[in-house]
């Protein structure tokens, strides 16, 4: 089983598994925007695009059709035991490794269990356990296997979650998979639903403030295919920065005439001066054009 938790730099996300000290996932909410955590966001979605799931509000319940294929391949046996469902992923999802698919069963069998103490009756697990299935197999068969050669997926969900979706990413944590919540409208929605903070951790962010009103990952998406279209227009942005004046000794002239060599020597910089002349040096030997 893979030890969740919030990372004590957002970087961390992206070790593998190995830099991370043991099996290892994070799962955490971030409701507090800061420079830091737009870049992370960025460089998360990104990952998660890549080798992940990217979920833009509520993940959609199970279709006639999809209820009706886990039907004819699983007919309507269930056992509130995590062997029963160790034994059905087997068969459900059988790309998926055993390791994991004994970390999702226990997983699944833990968020039924507490659905049973609150009160749900076995329809009603049984139901939510139809649910979980359908929702791996259509939604996230990509990334329940877990980590693959060290690199663990990445799930970024943007929304108000409800109770059911935090169970699922709760269960696809403990198959292996980092979890990213994105809370624009602060803690209070996840709270309601995870008072104690056990199925999420909130990650703080220092000097954190709201998220600007026009933010949301549809942004960030748009505004990166309108960097790329810059970037076809105009070529790639400068790699290097101009370092005016700073370089200079103040001899006019002579600072102008000085060797590149002479002016610097960090790669990333170009050394250049700006200067104005006032009046000439000598007013007897200055020939005017």
């Amino acid at each position: 089983m893979f030890q969740r938790k919030a990372p004590q730099n957002l970087n961390d996300c992206f070790l593998n598994q190995q830099e991370r000290g043991g099996p290892v996932v994070y799962f955490f909410r971030i409701h507090a925007c800061s420079a830091a955590v737009l870049a992370f966001i960025r460089a998360y979605y990104e990952a998660a695009e890549t080798y992940g799931v990217v979920i833009e509000g509520r993940i959609p319940n199970p279709g006639e059709t999809n209820l009706d294929y886990y039907d004819e391949i699983m007919g309507a046996a269930f056992q509130m035991h995590p062997g029963f469902f160790a034994e059905s992923l087997a068969k459900w999802m059988p790309g998926m490794q055993k390791s994991q698919r004994e970390a999702v069963a226990a997983s699944m069998y833990d968020a039924l269990d507490a659905l049973r103490k609150a009160g749900k009756n076995e329809n009603m697990l049984k139901n939510a356990y139809v649910k979980f299935m359908c929702w791996l197999y259509y939604r996230f068969s990509g990334v329940a296997d877990g980590p693959r050669g060290g690199c663990t997926p990445k799930i970024l969900y943007e929304g108000e979650i409800s109770r059911y979706e935090l169970m699922l990413l709760s269960i696809l944590s403990s198959a292996g998979c980092d979890v990213v919540l994105l809370s624009y409208q602060g803690d209070a929605a996840c709270r309601r639903i995870d008072p104690s903070g056990d199925g999420c951790e909130t990650f703080f962010v220092p000097d954190g403030e709201a998220f600007p009103a026009s933010f949301s990952l549809k942004w960030l998406r748009e505004n990166r295919k309108e960097q790329m279209k810059q970037a076809r227009l105009y070529g790639p942005a400068p790699q290097i920065a101009g370092c005016t004046n700073a370089w200079i000794s103040g001899k006019g002239f002579a600072d102008v005439m000085a060797d590149v060599s002479e002016r610097g020597n960090d790669p990333k910089l170009f050394y250049n001066c700006f200067i104005r002349m006032n009046g000439v040096e000598d007013k007897l030997t200055y020939q005017s054009s």
